[in-house]
This record gives C-alpha cells, structure tokens and sequence, in this order.
C-alpha cells in the first residue's frame, strides 16, 4: 500500500532555539489522549479530581455546565473548559473538586490571577499536597508583596519546594527588597547538586547585577562562562553578554559569543546576539531589569529541571505559564510553553503562544511554522495556507516554504496546483542535496495522483537516490509497479528492502503482504495481511488486500466481510477502487494474476522472510 504521509516542515530551527534554552526533550512528541480528563494536569492534581457524574451534581443546570466543560477539554479547549467551570462554580460554590481543577488549569495557562483567588479557596479547605500556595505566592510577587509572597511559599513543605523552589523564589523577593546579604544567603539553600551548580551561580550574578554589586555579578559570570562552557544556553549567553555590553566590555562580550561559533545548534542564533552587540546603546537597558523578570528567570529553570524528569511536562507547564505572568516579552518561556502544550496536543493553545512572537523576533519564523505545523495536524489547512502565503512575502523563493504550501494543497486534494507549487520549490533549492528528498517525494505522489505516471516515477528515483533508498519511498514506488505489473522483480525487491528498514510500518506490511499474494503465496500473504490489520484497523486498502487472500484462502464469508467493511473505512478510502470492491462482493474473486518472477535467489529470499514482531 503506498503512503503519501511526508513531512516537509523542517524541526532544526526550533529545535536549535529550545535546546539553547535547556528544552532538549521538548521536541519529541509525547503521548496524550484529549478524553481523559486530567491528562493535561500534574498526577497530583489528577488523584483528587477522579469524576463520578452522579456523585458529584443532583443540580442540572451546573451538570450541563459540566459536561460542556468536558467537552471542551477533548476539543483541546482548555480556556473553553475554564470557562464552564467558572459557570459550574458559581451555580455549585462548594464543589472543592471542580475548584481544584478551575484554579489548576487557569495556573498552567499563565492566568495567575484569574486562578488566584480558587487557590486561596483551596488553601481555606486545607487541601493536601497541591500548589495553590505557589500560585497566591507568583501573585503576590507581582503585586510588589514580598513578604506575603514568602509567607505563601513557605506553606510549601515537599523537599522539592523547601530544596529548590523556595530558595530561588525567596531570594528574589529579598532581592526585590533590596536586600542583598538575605537574597544570597537563601540562593545558597538551593539543593547541593552538581547540576544544579550553574543554576546557582547565574541566579547570584542576575541579582548582584540588579542591585548594583557589578564586580559580584562579573566574578560569577566569567566563572560560568570559563568553568561551565557546557551549560551555557542561549538565555545565559543573552543575560552574560547584556552584562559586559552595558559595564563598558563590548569586546568581552563579543569574545564570549566567538566561543560559540563551532556549536552548530547555538551558531544558529548567534547572530541574533551578535546583532544585540553591535547595536547596543550606552545606556542599554539589562535584560532582567525588574524582580519580576529575574523570578521569570527562576521559574523557567524550575519548569526545566521538572521538564528532565520522567512525566514532568505536565508540572513543568505549570512553571512556565508562571514565567509567562511574570514577564509576558519573555520569548523563550513563550516557545517553551507552547512545545509543552504540543507535547500534550494542546495544538489551539500552543498557537495561542506561538501567535504572540512579533515580527521584530528572532524567533517569529520560527513560531510561525509551528503554528503552520500544528494548523495541518489540526486539518485548518486554509488557515495554514493564509500564514504561509504571509511568511512567503517575508520570504520570497523559500523552498521550504514552498513545499510546505504544496503539501497543504495535496492535503487538500488539489494535486494539480500542489505540482506547480512543488515546482517552484524545486526551483528555489540551493542544489540537490539529500535533505531535499522529502521535496522530490512529494511531487511525485501529486503527480501520481493526477495520473502523470511518468513524472510520478521519475521524481520517485531522485527521491530514491537522495533519501538512500528511504523505506517510504522504496515502498511507494514498488507497490506502485507491482499494481501496474511493471519491473516485478526489481518491485518486489524494493519492498522487501522497504519492510527490512521499517519492520513495522502498516502500510509497508501491507505492501508485503500483497507482493505475497500478486506470487500465489497466500499463506505468507496472509500472515503479513493480518499482521497489517491488527495494526491499522481502520485501513480501507488492508482490509480489501485481506478480503482478497482470505478469498483464495478458501474463507469466502470473512473475505466478503472484509470487501464491506473497506467500504465503510475512512482511511485511505479515496485509494480504494469502489467499483471493483462492490463487484468482488457481489460475483468473488475468479482469478488472481500472478507476477512473472524468474529470480531463484529471489524466491529463496522471499521464502526465508519471516513476520517481525514487536
């Protein structure tokens, strides 16, 4: 069975940008079902918020509430779902459990103070062990209340809190008071762990430089940057060259950028801070300026330290959404945030984050194709397609961009406009590199899909040659000889060597299967089949490549229920030849054609294969 799935949406940039900022896993795609209800929350919260409809409401009208609350949280609607909660509440005041989520997920969205005051009510019906106290605690640091914001933290008894959280938070209030000696003295209750050493140091040289002790701030600073090369992101490189550029040290400051030129992934946004350098003012504002954006700063890190835990997305969007409040124009919590929310498929409220970098960022193309992204996954291909012809303004003869606008054209079916877009594409390329196969595959499928057989194959071989033989393409192309009866052996071949790479990929099961069955070798045929149902039910073509074996399996009612039941599936239904199913339905299976194949070294290999299993 072919497979047109490609992506053309290429990750290194954002994958570049949140790795300097200490996000290693946030690109990796996380498990998550939007139907079960807590999924998006910390496991602590989730224990106390196990829902039994009938236990909980006997008022109808907050029930009502309640169900379009779930509702908006399997659409992925989570400011939606706050909403009707909010509605809940004020129709059931005393529903502790509908206010402990209300307050949870206001929190893990940046609306501090909206969940504020369900936080304090959470506090008063002295719930075990959540944050609410972290959440009245960010509050009161906005609000310039440093002692209160202490008093709250310190309701916080876990290690976690007493151990890292508090000691940062704290000496950022102290900090905010101006008061220096204290500030220290609670940064050095911070945890004694070697990676934790950096975060230390950095934390001491941002207050030191807030409160004016610049030759404190420069022994720190140049201890990081010469002792601890390694844990330099992208932010502390920001922070560290801000500091020499406003002290009166511009060739220090470039100094320390060069040492980055050899690292591929940080070279990237070099010249965003060399741009930062060269432009600087003499009375260039420092980058944490305010209380407000050093205690950001704090709360990123922690979200971070949760983040490299197993399961720790979930709390760590509560600390980043926290920074987020504190200091809105902080970019990277911004992208940080909604990688999380992606990580979740939260994909509407990553958008929401990814839409607030402006045009004047060195981070707004970036975010705009991941928007982009996310938009496609979400099927709002006109949406996608408004950001992308946007993007093409900025930058005109993109290829990446070009091919990512064709590829929502053929998401859309429009394959005769996916081509001429494609083409441009092409055109645009640099050369012919091997990261361009995606590019080549692409167009091949649309011209396939139109018919030009021809093109189809000719793209499909650059494709071949660029990808080193990628599995996807060595399978679409030999599927697509082996229906057309062309080169059999050379595609029989191509889809062993497709299954040899990917042992299991449905669709290249499938093709295998096939291949076994266009040979009259039903029993290995059906082995692979049903291998390829069991793992991709919902598959129209399978279920018709196994109607036909159990066929000729001599199973004619479980054939005939295959043949209907591809009828009824929804993926890749537009693949399947209706008429001819309705037809085996109604008058079997008279004959199968089977594939000249004279290669003895081929049917031995063909014999020997044997079923992967997981």
């Amino acid at each position: 069975m072919k497979s047109a799935v490609v992506k053309l949406v290429g990750k290194t940039a954002v994958i570049a940008t949140l790795a300097l900022a200490g996000w290693y896993n946030l690109v990796t795609k996380g498990a998550y079902d939007p139907s079960v209800y807590h999924g998006h929350l910390p496991k602590f919260f989730a224990d106390n918020c196990s829902y039994n409809d009938t236990e909980i409401y006997g008022k109808e009208s907050a029930y009502g509430a309640y169900l379009a609350a779930r509702v908006a949280h399997m659409r992925q609607d989570f400011s939606e779902a706050a909403e009707y909660y909010k509605i809940v509440l004020e129709k059931d005041a005393e529903n502790s459990k509908v206010n402990h989520s209300l307050y949870a997920i206001l929190a893990s969205l940046g609306h501090i103070d909206e969940a504020a005051p369900f936080a304090q009510k959470e506090i008063d019906n002295k719930a075990p062990k959540t944050m609410a106290p972290l959440v009245l605690a960010v509050q009161d640091f906005a609000n310039d209340d440093y002692a209160e914001a202490r008093e709250h933290m310190n309701l916080l008894k876990d290690e976690i809190y007493t151990t890292i959280v508090a000691p940062l938070f704290n000496a950022w209030t102290y900090a905010a008071e101006g008061n220096e000696a204290e500030a220290i003295k609670s940064l050095n209750k911070l945890m004694n762990d070697p990676q934790l050493l950096t975060t230390k140091m950095f934390h001491g040289a941002m207050i030191y430089d807030y409160l004016g002790n610049v030759d404190a701030a420069h022994e720190l600073y140049s201890q990081i940057v010469v002792n601890h090369p390694a844990d330099v992101t992208y932010r502390v490189l920001e922070v560290i060259t801000n500091f020499y550029v406003r002290t009166g040290n511009v060739n220090l400051a470039r100094q320390i950028s060069r040492r980055y030129q050899d690292n591929s992934m940080l070279s990237m946004l070099l010249t965003d801070i060399d741009k930062k350098i060269d432009n600087a003012k003499p009375d260039e504002p420092a980058v944490i300026d305010t209380p407000q954006k050093g205690l950001a700063e704090a709360m990123f890190n922690v979200g971070n330290i949760f983040r490299s835990t197993n399961g720790g997305a979930q709390l760590a969007q509560i600390y980043i959404a926290a920074a987020y409040y504190l200091n809105p124009d902080y970019e990277v919590a911004k992208l940080a945030l909604a990688n999380i929310l992606e990580e979740l498929g939260l994909l509407k409220e990553a958008n929401r984050y990814y839409e607030q970098i402006g045009k004047d960022s060195a981070s707004y193309f970036i975010s705009r194709m991941k928007m982009i992204e996310n938009l496609n996954n979400l099927k709002e291909y006109a949406k996608a397609e408004t950001i992308l012809r946007q993007l093409l303004n900025d930058y005109p003869n993109n290829a990446q961009l070009l091919g990512d606008l064709g590829g929502i054209a053929a998401s859309m079916d429009k394959h005769r406009e996916a081509v001429e877009i494609y083409k441009k594409a092409i055109k645009a390329l640099p050369n012919e590199s091997n990261e361009n196969w995606p590019i080549f595959y692409s167009i091949a499928i649309s011209y396939d899909k139109i018919g030009q057989k021809e093109a189809a194959e000719e793209n499909l071989l650059t494709a071949l040659r660029l990808s080193n033989r990628n599995s996807s393409v060595l399978n679409y192309l030999g599927y697509t000889w082996l229906v057309e009866g062309k080169n059999p052996e050379r595609a029989v071949r191509m889809i062993m060597d497709a299954y040899r790479k990917s042992p299991f990929e449905g669709h290249i099961i499938d093709s295998l299967g096939w291949a076994y069955f266009r040979l009259g070798i039903y029993d290995k045929a059906l082995e692979y089949l049903e291998q390829a149902s069991d793992m991709n039910p919902g598959n129209a073509v399978i279920s018709d490549h196994l109607g036909d074996v159990y066929w000729f399996s001599g199973r004619k009612n479980e054939a005939v229920f295959q043949w209907k039941h591809a009828l009824v599936l929804k993926e890749d239904n537009e693949s399947l030849d209706k008429r001819a199913v309705k037809h085996k339905i109604e008058n079997g299976l008279s004959k199968n054609d089977i594939l000249p194949i004279e290669d003895e070294k081929l049917w031995d290999e063909l014999k020997d294969l044997k079923v992967s299993q997981e």
